[in-house]
């Protein structure tokens, strides 16, 4: 079980089986906070053969090196860092990818994710992913025809790709909502979890500056179905959506200290406070990740003193 540090006290995680322990009654002195965030998050590439109507990730071709991922993912698991988050982009578009998941399981203690549509998923592929994937996230918008209209792909083909993912390693379902796939919430979550899935993840829709994207009511409707669902079964959102339903039963971080449980890194290798920041600072050229990371909070933390 690897240990963290941190502000709510003495963090245990296993990777191999996803146990959290938290020692909250623990006081760790700001200075003996671990360095790196809980979580880091990388778009491998921005390339996708989807073109779903509300995806907000960049359409800039960019491509990360797999070099430079490797010598990341080791800083940061020496900064304390519990885990990686491949995505995209489509991340199995990504050349060489089962060989980066292999090496980071490999070379590093992290735990290995991966965000995918799913639709690549073959029986070598997930021989390849078995044992050097902790945990897989399927994006699933709506079930039936509401998929198959926002994605373009046929659902059942999904479904045998679903059974692939399920024999490959936990794994969860991302959901996005908006005003179309607010009516298929219900049955989608039964899907999901008669399928196994450890986690059903809801991500209100918003458009690539971050603002919410749905109507007013579709967001209560939204809020109303996690009230009166949270307890029957796993629920999660981001720190983003979380704050969109104002629901603190799915939060398990707080917002002030975002930068300790969550970094990103876009395709084009630039370290950003989340997906959706305009602004950050590149790590090309050799730049340690870990410098970048004691950057960007001090550039926060000014940015939060003169607001």
């Amino acid at each position: 079980m690897k240990t963290r540090y941190g502000y709510a006290g003495i963090h245990g995680f296993d990777r191999q089986t996803g146990l959290n322990i938290l020692l909250d009654e623990v006081h760790v002195d700001p200075s003996q906070w671990s360095l790196a965030p809980r979580y880091m998050s990388f778009a491998l590439t921005n390339a996708c053969e989807l073109a779903c109507p509300y995806c907000y990730a960049s359409k800039i071709p960019a491509r990360q090196r797999f070099e430079d991922i490797l010598r990341w993912a080791k800083d940061l698991d020496a900064a304390g860092c519990f885990g990686v988050g491949f995505g995209g982009g489509e991340p199995m578009l990504y050349p060489r990818f089962a060989e980066l998941c292999r090496d980071v399981a490999l070379e590093t203690n992290l735990a290995v994710t991966m965000t995918t549509h799913g639709h690549r998923f073959s029986d070598e592929l997930s021989d390849k992913l078995s044992g050097h994937v902790n945990f897989i996230r399927l994006s699933m918008d709506g079930v039936g025809e509401t998929y198959e209209r926002l994605r373009g792909r046929s659902f059942p083909s999904f479904l045998e790709k679903l059974a692939l993912v399920r024999s490959t390693a936990r794994f969860g379902v991302n959901f996005v909502v908006n005003d179309e796939t607010i009516e298929d919430l219900p049955e989608a979550a039964a899907l999901v979890f008669g399928e196994g899935a450890k986690e059903f993840l809801l991500l209100p829709q918003t458009g690539t500056d971050g603002k919410l994207a749905m109507a007013p009511e579709t967001l209560q409707r939204l809020k109303n179905w996690v009230s009166d669902n949270y307890e029957r079964c796993r629920l999660a959102t981001s720190a983003h959506g979380g704050a969109e339903i104002d629901a603190p039963m799915l939060m398990n971080s707080k917002p002030e200290y975002q930068t300790y449980d969550f970094m990103h890194v876009d395709a084009m290798g630039t370290l950003k406070i989340s997906a959706f920041a305009g602004e950050g600072i590149s790590l090309t050229g050799g730049t340690s990740i870990v410098a970048a990371i004691q950057e960007t909070r001090s550039k926060q933390s000014q940015m939060e003193e003169y607001a």
